[in-house]
């Protein structure tokens, strides 16, 4: 049978398994699709198993965090300076007297805006400054730079302001520490009173009208002091402010008084020049031409009166003269004339009593009649003198009247010019009086404001002095410690999951299969010491290498139960990867079991077969083409029992060389003799030797190097093969750590962490 039909005999046998394969392809992509989705956190994809997994698998990641972050933060902690806390508590009155007013107590309203207004006035600029001044606070080094010296603890603090100023120091000669910069050079409290704004707060719980002022400072006492101080110079300032305002109400109210006692004094002079020129007397509320005027009309009733009685009078009389005669005037009053008749009604008596006695003609009649006619005519004389004496009365009376009536007519337009000049006057009158009230008013207030301005208080008082504390309430170093190691441990959880998903490597066989969709076939050891991995293999047969690597040959033997591959193509991605290494194992493997396995080194660029078995090159894979018969391109490796084709460079066009029939026939040839035939082939993504290897062996096996190589090369390496119709039957994940891989918590870590305790026994080669 010719070469080519030895090959072609055996390509069909691996039909089926193809088709196979591209079943188990499919269902592998399917299956790392889903590994692609909980890798790239799919919500509705969560591994409480895979996430305690990377815990474990970055445990020293989580503890470097923690131990690193924590000893830095016990040495920042223990350079920080102990600062101590003082409060005092001040009141604000909800209630204050007011001494010298109407109501002697008067509510204050205070509400939350008043509370959170004195709330910033304590903490403001100009009351930090006075407790600066007062304190002198310049003289404290905690408030001076300048007088506090450069401590290794200011360097851990401020490490890039001392750098900057030792820039400065070395470039400018200035020193270390500069004095306090301010605004003004002249001023150093400016500068000091914005830092103490920064040691002071001020708090309330919201439900009272007490306020905490919380000072801090280097020192007890100092803290102490600052938080007294300020509390006393809120309360100074209060009484500072109401006897400024006291006194600028006083020299307002002064300021007035003298132009209101001025204008005064205008209004009154107004009124009495005007009153003198008018000619305007006032008694008793009135002028002295009404009161005039009023008594005038009385008189003038009176005259009137009078008159009209003494006429009624006269024509009374002058009527009973006229009917009666002389004695008959009832209405006269004079005594004389009463007498007279009382004398004429005693004759008249007399004279009716003696008729009776005598006859007219007696002489006692006669005297009588006599003494009868002398009394009326006595009578008659009487009543005319009083008729002209009441003539007389009434003609005065009428004169009197008409006196007064002339009198009062004059008073009244006299009364009407005044009564016009009044009304002028009692405006005058009136803008003077409003002038007396509102100096008055101002006078009084005036003498209020004198009377209250020593006797004013503040609107708070100071419930209790703050006292120096027994301890440092900064830095409390079991609390920072503890956060310390909580965000240090954070920090670390974070760190250890952002590693893994920058994690560019594989690690386990299941994120091989989850990715690559490929059949993890087994997970090789590193071994680092004084005899290499592949003598492992015949020195330690026990070894865990040497496990691994059995276990390797039984996986991919089983890959294709009814036909065994035998010629094994040995491939990566990159170089670097251990090919050469396992190439060597799986053949010196199958040579340890009793088996007969051929190792030829594919790699005509770096061939590594030779030198790794210490061969020489007289006959090497080259020959061949050259002639050479295949039995003489052998050669024993003595140590292992197994045989080998070493190669060597010097071919310009190895892709054509290990292409040709001629590396064909040469192969099948090989794969009738041994058990196994294994092709140390060089990396697919270098060169492509690979790929034209992998038209004639039965399967190829891809390495994948434990946490080394990137994924995108593997997966590129991975999709050139199989798109060039390679049949790769599994991955091998080659220099495993396995301290590490068993700490990772992958399925496949548990061949590491019980081989020591069991191991399983050789597997014997089949033919």
């Amino acid at each position: 049978m010719s070469e080519k039909a030895e090959v072609e005999h055996h390509r069909p046998s691996l039909r089926p398994d193809n088709r196979r394969e591209d079943t188990l392809h499919r269902l592998s992509e399917k299956h790392s699709q889903a590994g692609r989705r909980q890798a790239q956190g799919d919500p509705e994809v969560i591994d409480i198993r895979e996430m305690l997994g990377v815990l474990r698998r970055r445990f020293p990641v989580i503890v470097g965090c923690v131990v690193v972050i924590t000893a830095l933060a016990a040495v920042y902690v223990s350079q920080l300076v102990p600062r101590y806390s003082a409060e005092a508590w001040v009141m604000l009155d909800t209630r204050h007297v007011r001494l010298g007013l109407e109501d002697m107590m008067s509510g204050l309203e205070v509400d939350g805006a008043v509370v959170q207004s004195e709330m910033d006035l304590l903490r403001s600029y100009p009351l930090s400054e006075k407790v600066a001044r007062e304190l002198r606070l310049e003289r404290e080094p905690e408030f001076n730079p300048s007088l506090r010296p450069v401590g290794f603890g200011d360097y851990l603090r401020h490490p890039l302001d001392f750098a900057m100023s030792g820039l400065r120091r070395l470039l400018f000669g200035r020193p270390l520490h500069a004095p306090i910069a301010t605004a003004d050079e002249n001023d150093p409290y400016s500068a000091i009173a914005s830092s103490l704004m920064g040691h002071v707060s001020v708090s309330t719980n919201g439900r009272s009208y007490l306020l905490r002022i919380h000072a801090q400072a280097e020192s007890a006492d100092l803290a102490a002091k600052i938080a007294n101080a300020y509390a006393n110079t809120y309360l100074l300032n209060q009484l500072e402010l109401k006897y400024d305002a006291v006194r600028r109400t006083s020299a307002w109210l002064n300021e007035h008084l003298t132009e209101l006692r001025d204008k005064l004094r205008d209004s009154e002079n107004a009124v009495q020049l005007f009153k003198e020129q008018h000619n305007i007397t006032e008694t008793r509320g009135s002028t002295v031409t009404a009161q005039q005027l009023t008594e005038l009309n009385a008189q003038l009733a009176v005259a009137a009166g009078d008159r009209a009685q003494k006429e009624a009078s006269l024509k009374a009389v002058q009527e009973q003269v006229k009917q009666g005669g002389a004695g008959s005037g009832a209405g006269l009053s004079s005594p004389l004339l009463q007498k007279l008749r009382e004398q004429e009604a005693e004759l008249m008596q007399r004279q009716a009593e003696l008729m009776t006695r005598y006859k007219p003609a007696h002489p006692t009649m006669v005297n009588l009649r006599a003494e009868i006619q002398d009394v009326a005519r006595k009578m008659q004389q009487e009543t005319d003198k009083a008729m002209a004496e009441l003539a007389s009365e009434v003609a005065v009376a009428r004169a009197r009247e008409a006196a007064l009536r002339t009198a009062l007519g004059g008073l009244q337009h006299s009364t009407e010019q005044q009564d016009q000049a009044s009304i002028e006057a009692r405006e005058l009158e009136r803008q003077a009086q409003a002038n007396k009230v509102l100096y008055e008013s101002f006078l009084s207030k005036f003498k209020q404001t004198n009377a209250q301005e020593d006797l004013q208080q503040p609107d708070a008082r100071l419930v209790a002095p703050a006292i120096p504390p027994g301890g440092p309430s900064y830095p409390n170093k079991p609390m920072l410690m503890s956060m310390a190691v909580v965000v240090s441990f954070f920090i670390g959880l974070v760190l250890a999951f952002a590693l893994e998903r920058l994690d560019n490597g594989f690690r386990g066989g299941d994120q091989v299969e989850q990715v690559l969709g490929l059949r993890t076939l087994g997970l090789v050891p590193d071994v680092r010491g004084a005899a290499p991995p592949q003598r492992l293999i015949v020195e330690e047969p026990k070894a865990l290498y040497s496990e691994a690597v059995r276990a390797v040959r039984t996986a991919f033997r089983y890959t294709n139960i009814d036909h065994p591959p035998k010629l094994v193509l040995v491939t990566s991605s990159l170089p670097g990867e251990g090919k050469t290494v396992l190439s060597l194992s799986l053949a010196r493997s199958v040579a340890r079991s009793g088996g007969k396995a051929l190792v030829v080194d594919c790699d005509l660029r770096r061939p590594g077969i030779a030198r790794l078995t210490g061969c020489g090159l007289e006959h090497t894979l080259l020959d061949l083409f050259d002639g050479a018969e295949p039995e003489t391109l052998i050669t024993r490796d003595n140590e292992s029992g197994i045989d080998v084709v070493p190669a060597k460079v010097g071919t310009a066009n190895p892709q054509d060389v290990l292409g040709s029939q001629r590396m064909q026939a040469f192969l099948q040839a090989m794969r009738a003799r041994y058990d196994l035939v294994v092709l140390d082939a060089p990396p697919v993504l270098v060169v492509s030797d690979a790929l034209v290897l992998s038209h004639i062996v039965d399967a190829t096996l891809f390495l994948v190097r434990w946490e080394a190589s990137p994924r995108k090369s593997v997966m590129q390496g991975l999709r050139m093969l199989r798109a060039d119709g390679a049949t790769v039957v599994g991955a091998v994940i080659t220099r495993v750590n396995p301290r590490q891989h068993a700490r990772y918590g992958y399925g496949d870590s548990v061949r590491y962490h019980y081989y020591s305790d069991y191991t399983e026994p050789e597997i014997s080669v089949g033919s």
